[in-house]
């Protein structure tokens, strides 16, 4: 048989595939536009490798850090200077950029005066030139432009931030940005200082009439169609207004609309109504009320540093018109040498909706779930009340922000890694919608506003469990309310056109399964039990536990122990049984388990210790070819696709060793899988980027062209996976690869699941899994567990944050001392929190051969050091693989035979 009609034959049997335990469960989402709407652009792949992350010079501005706010919007600031991807309407579909949005500087020694937009491009606008050079530090929500290499008479700096403070939900959902600006002159000079904004007020999408739309459920009847917003027109624009604005000590600019802006249909958008752009405690300040295209409104500042003293109420953009702008400036004089701080703030803000359900038409609204209001609302009717706390509360919240980030920067990690980690947390602004009520759900991107997505919240969640404990529980607790009678797990529980569900109300998006929307449920719930120690969250969901097992029980088909049906890999068919699943079910076993182990049921214990131990003997059998995990075979094991390659088969590998349940698969067969990849498909493919499946006959990846790579499964699933096995540098690669595709093009906050482009996909935060990899590391409050093994690559000393739903810490291991030790940085609530035990699972080892280590109680206190350096080589005893992706083909497959 020749390799051609050996592969047309293993398509035509993944077509037969496709129709098991599939035909129940059609409903359209809009999986097929998605999976097609995105090509591999030219050029993508491949480029430069080496940049200073920490200082990236002119650098590409299609994204930049986003400030604002969670479930407030967003804007970003970016390398160049400019203001892109302004979501603070519309985070789903942002503006993608401004011209009349950025900062000026005015210079004035004697005769000699300039004028510069501080904007890198090549254009005159407002008769100013941009400059040629940036230099940008941007580190989500903060972020440092500078100017140097542009012969500026007077350096500005410019440092941007918004709040996001652990914990912190009120300080870290406010719509408040700060640009603080620091001028130093060489010599004696006047400087000014301008901020434009443009009026973006009204500018969010809205149906032309709502002929069509009603309040059923969205799976059905092509109403996922309609309700797709990202087709809907931006509304006409409002007429504007502008006006002096004064609170405390700050004086600038309020942009507004007369009304409330109420749209046609309601949905997570913001309706913003009002604009402050604002200087703090200066006196020399300026208005340019209102200007269009014309230069010739800048000819004050330009000539003299300055606009008009002067300010009544102006329109500022007219009815369904282009919009206009507002500026205001600060004149200084500098002495040389002299540092001169100027604070501006922008701040936007919604009005509280009111809903009148008997004037209110049918489809106008979603009537059974989550308010469509701000978190702010609870603390804020007007926009006065909120600025007035934000500039005093400025100093507290910018310090908490930048707390979870110094421990980052004061590791020993890579500055590549550094970037990585912090930046990628930026979705919980950029995705996550979050209501006065407190209810949560994170916008998928691009799937035309549905979200919650659970298949994908098993790799996004790390960043908000961590940190927002309190948000990741509202979204997974709508889930267990939203559960189907079956018992399974919906894939959405909400809609950001439509509405969301709400604990007691309904969710728009019921029906249609996934086996790991319930696995992954169960996963995250039994994750967040041992690591806040919480037994009453766990009680509550006890009965949803035991329904969503019982679903995925009934979805063994006969003649197997492993559940079949369609999973979060639905762009491209795949066979019942598969091998991406088949280790996520033994990862849900493992589970289940803690489960009946927290609860004292010995019963449910010893049931999924037999069914694990039947289900792994299955997976082994059926799906191990000797090399890797084969694609998938039909539920009696006939049919398996050897010659398919995927990326995805240690997912439940990856899954239960990072919660602590041990491996679900032997060692030695991880590590011929993980090296099987890296020879097959990942090095292969340029910065590894590799399609998820991949045809050895063929010897390149065969996924639709519109969903080729998925980096972040890569990241948890492959790259992860392959340093918990020992492939240290592999895994550190990877990671670094995925970053660089995005980073190149300037999509570092936007980044898309399908192929590279400025789609901002909810999974960028599953770096956030890497820290307690990179440490091998992870707690089991209850049973008083603290897991310890980090990577020592080197002898050099090594220094990695944890961070933990209830306490932060720093592990730093010495092994020129053999010194170690775990130092608690943060402590959150009141809960007494101890360890008497510590386990060893050193990295390349299998969890069979764990150490574990008694030891006197540590109570966890901020502050306190717990000293393991007595226990050295039983912690530390890496068993770390050669890399293998640089010089893949010098190195051999290993096989492994099934004993």
């Amino acid at each position: 048989m020749s390799k051609r009609t050996f592969v047309s034959l293993a398509f035509c049997l993944a077509g037969i595939f496709a129709l098991y335990g599939q035909e129940e469960n059609q409903n359209n989402y809009g999986v097929d536009e998605a999976n097609t709407k995105f090509s591999l652009q030219s050029g993508v792949l491949g480029g430069e490798t080496n940049y200073t992350y920490l200082s990236l010079k002119d650098h590409e501005d299609v994204s930049g850090v986003p400030l604002g706010g969670i479930g407030v919007g967003n804007i970003n600031f970016a390398p160049s200077g400019k203001f892109t991807r302004i979501g603070m309407n519309n985070i789903h579909t942002p503006i993608k950029r401004s011209e009349h949005s950025f900062f000026s500087l005015w210079t004035r020694k004697g005769n000699e005066k300039e004028a510069v937009r501080l904007v890198r491009d090549n254009h005159v606008l407002y008769g100013m030139k941009g400059v040629e050079h940036t230099q940008y530090k941007g580190l989500f929500p903060t972020a440092e432009l500078s100017y140097a290499d542009n012969n500026l008479k007077v350096a500005p700096v410019i440092r941007a931030y918004s709040g996001l403070v652990p914990h912190n939900v009120k300080d870290s959902s406010l719509p408040v940005v700060w640009f603080e600006v620091d001028l130093i002159a060489q010599e004696d000079m006047e400087a000014a200082l301008a901020f434009s904004w443009e009026d973006f007020i009204g500018l969010f999408n809205d149906p032309k009439s709502l002929e069509g739309f009603d309040n059923g459920q969205l799976l059905s009847e092509g109403r996922a169609n309609i309700n797709n917003g990202e087709n809907w027109p931006l509304r006409e624009k409002a007429k504007t207004y502008v006006e002096p604005y004064q609170m405390g000590s700050l004086k600038g600019l309020i942009q507004y609309a007369a009304d409330s802006l109420q749209p046609r249909k309601l949905t997570f958008q913001n309706y913003v109504n009002q604009v402050v752009i604002a200087v703090e405690e200066e006196k020399n300040v300026s208005y340019l009320p209102a200007y269009r295209s014309n230069s010739e409104a800048w000819d004050l500042f330009r000539n003299n540093g300055e606009f008009t003293s002067s300010l009544t109420k102006n329109v500022l953009t007219e009815q369904s018109q282009t919009s206009s702008a507002s500026a205001l400036a600060v004149k200084t004089q500098l002495k040389a040498g002299q540092k001169k701080t100027i604070r501006f703030m922008l701040a936007w803000y919604a009005p509280e909706l009111q809903i009148d359900a008997a004037a209110l038409p049918i489809g106008s609204y979603w009537p059974c779930g989550a308010d469509y209001n701000k978190y702010y609302h609870n603390y804020f009717n007007s926009m006065n009340s909120m600025v007035s706390y934000a500039v005093s509360n400025r100093a507290r919240i910018a310090r908490q922000t930048t707390e979870w980030q110094i421990p980052v920067l004061e590791s020993s990690l890579p500055d590549w890694y550094k970037f990585k980690l912090i930046n990628s947390g930026y979705v919980i602004y950029t995705n996550m919608v979050l209501t006065k009520g407190g209810d949560v759900m994170v916008n998928e991107g691009a799937m035309g506003g549905f979200a919650g997505t659970m298949d994908q919240r098993l790799s996004s969640h790390p960043f908000y469990q961590k940190f927002f404990t309190q948000l990741d529980r509202s979204e997974m607790d709508i889930f267990a309310d939203a559960m189907d009678p079956e018992g399974y797990i919906l894939h959405f529980i909400g809609h950001y056109y439509v509405g969301m569900g709400t604990v007691g109300g309904r969710v728009p998006t019921e029906k249609g399964w996934m086996l790991d929307n319930a696995s992954g449920w169960i996963i995250q719930l039994v994750k967040d039990y041992e690591q806040t120690g919480d037994t009453e969250y766990l009680k509550a969901h006890l009965t949803g536990l035991k329904r969503a097992m019982k679903f995925l029980y009934s979805r063994m088909p006969q003649g197997s122990t492993i559940p079949v049906g369609p999973t979060t890999y639905d762009d491209f068919t795949h066979p019942p049984l598969y091998s991406y699943y088949a280790g996520v079910w033994l990862t849900t076993l493992r589970a289940y388990e803690a489960i009946g182990k927290a609860i004292g049921d010995e019963s449910i214990v010893k049931q999924v210790q037999q069914q694990f131990a039947t289900s792994q003997k299955e997976a082994l059998e059926k799906l191990w070819n000797g090399r890797f995990f084969a694609y998938g075979c039909e539920p009696d094991g006939s049919k398996r696709l050897d010659n398919v390659l995927f990326t995805g088969q240690l997912a439940g590998q990856f899954l239960s060793r990072y919660c602590g349940w041990g491996d679900v698969y032997p060692m030695d067969i991880v590590k011929a899988s993980m090296i099987s990849q890296c020879k097959i498909s990942l090095s292969k493919s340029p910065d590894y980027y590799a399609n998820k499946v991949w045809d050895i006959n063929l010897n390149r990846g065969i996924d639709n062209r519109g969903s080729q790579c998925w980096p972040f499964y890569l990241e948890s699933y492959t790259a992860l996976a392959g340093m918990q096995a020992g492939f240290y540098e592999d895994a550190m690669d990877i990671m670094k690869h995925i970053q660089l595709v995005h980073l190149r093009k300037g999509w570092t906050w936007t980044q898309n699941l399908w192929n590279p482009s400025d789609i901002t996909y909810m999974t960028a935060p599953v770096t956030w899994f890497s820290t307690d990899v990179l440490a091998g590391a992870g707690v089991n409050i209850p049973r008083k567990e603290l897991r310890l093994a980090p990577v020592v690559a080197d002898d050099k000393v090594i220094s990695i944050p944890l961070f933990y739903p209830n306490f932060w810490g720093v592990v730093t291991a010495d092994p020129q001392k053999k010194s170690i030790t775990f130092k608690i940085t943060k402590k959150y609530g009141k809960e007494r929190i101890s360890f008497n035990k510590v386990i060893s699972e050193p990295a390349g080892l299998s969890t069979s051969e764990k150490r574990e280590i008694e030891i006197k109680e540590f109570v966890v206190e901020e502050g306190k050091t717990l000293d393991l350096s007595p226990y050295w080589d039983r912690i530390i005893d890496n068993r770390l693989e050669a890399p293998v992706l640089q010089e893949a083909d010098k190195h051999d497959f290993r096989y492994v035979t099934i004993k």
